[in-house]
């Protein structure tokens, strides 16, 4: 039964811990690791603490190995994965009661909030709601506590400097558009769609992301993402409004109200598509219902409204 089980392995650690105490070089793998957690803020991720002893490269351990001593001893305290938590180790004066109580406090604040907040904003918000009553475990003070436990809470995530739960969009983007907004609002600047999956990759390594995935996703989304020519993609929140060549020279024409030279008004047009000058003076010829020629190189905007 699991309970057999539990009792067995109960039995084996205490035997362990027997074998523990006077071995100096168990001993010394036990101190390190409180270090550790003591510069951490007394709580880190089982894998991230086990790799930060092995890069030490003071122990000839293997990472199993390594666990096993740690979870021996009883000022390091195990924590296994539950439903609010995922595997840590942590040290007095924190307490898993604790830990609980500030995930359940967290969850309740987000699904009032309903949206994401700044990372440091949240923890300034739990260190007042925490610190007052628990004023003897000196690691609520420290924000690096406060990182490395939200690391562990199963609910909850941080991305670029926001905290939230793992359902809202800007911390856990789920779909290649929203891969696609949060790369390129981290790129902030326009791109071409054949090297966008790179990028995304970079950002999202769990993420196997296809050329045509993304060039029909950019398509599919013009209300978001904007063809500026020649493969290169812009977000329209950046102020690309997107169109044909036609489009932008009747946006420019609106803009400036004025007869223009066909050279300013290609550059004009390139700040919102890549086009060749002879692109955008064909455009004004072809279209003889909204455009004419005025003086040499110089033409007026006389469409309606």
């Amino acid at each position: 039964t699991r309970e057999r089980v539990r009792q067995i392995e109960t039995q084996a650690l205490m035997r362990f811990r027997r074998l523990i105490v006077g071995n100096e070089t168990y001993m010394n793998v036990l101190a390190e690791g409180k270090k550790i957690l003591e510069v951490h803020g007394g709580i880190l991720e089982e894998n991230a603490l086990i790799s930060k002893i092995i890069n030490k490269n003071l122990f000839k351990f293997s990472k199993q190995e390594l666990k096993l001593i740690l979870v021996s001893d009883f000022d390091i305290t195990y924590l296994k994965r539950n439903k609010y938590l995922g595997k840590a180790f942590y040290i007095e004066p924190l307490y898993e009661d604790l830990l609980t109580k500030m995930v359940l406090f967290s969850q309740n604040h987000f699904n009032e909030r309903k949206e994401s907040q700044d990372l440091y904003e949240f923890i300034s918000f739990l260190k007042e709601a925490f610190l007052e009553e628990f004023k003897d475990i000196s690691f609520l003070k420290n924000d690096l506590f406060y990182i490395n436990f939200f690391s562990i809470v199963r609910d909850i995530s941080i991305l670029d400097g926001k905290i939230g739960m793992m359902d809202y969009p800007d911390i856990n983007p789920k779909t290649v558009k929203l891969k696609m907004l949060y790369t390129m609002r981290r790129i902030n600047k326009p791109i071409h769609y054949q090297e966008l999956p790179a990028k995304i990759m970079e950002w999202f390594p769990n993420s196997a992301v296809k050329v045509n995935t993304v060039h029909n996703d950019l398509v599919k989304h013009n209300d978001t993402f904007v063809n500026l020519g020649l493969g290169l993609y812009g977000l329209k929140e950046w102020g690309y409004e997107g169109g044909s060549v036609r489009d932008i020279l009747i946006r420019v024409f609106k803009k400036y109200d004025r007869p223009m030279m066909a050279k300013e008004l290609s550059k004009e047009v390139l700040r919102e598509k890549m086009v060749s000058p002879n692109t955008v003076l064909l455009n004004l010829q072809k279209f003889k219902k909204d455009f004419k020629r005025v003086d040499k190189g110089t033409y007026a905007y006389i469409g309606k409204e």
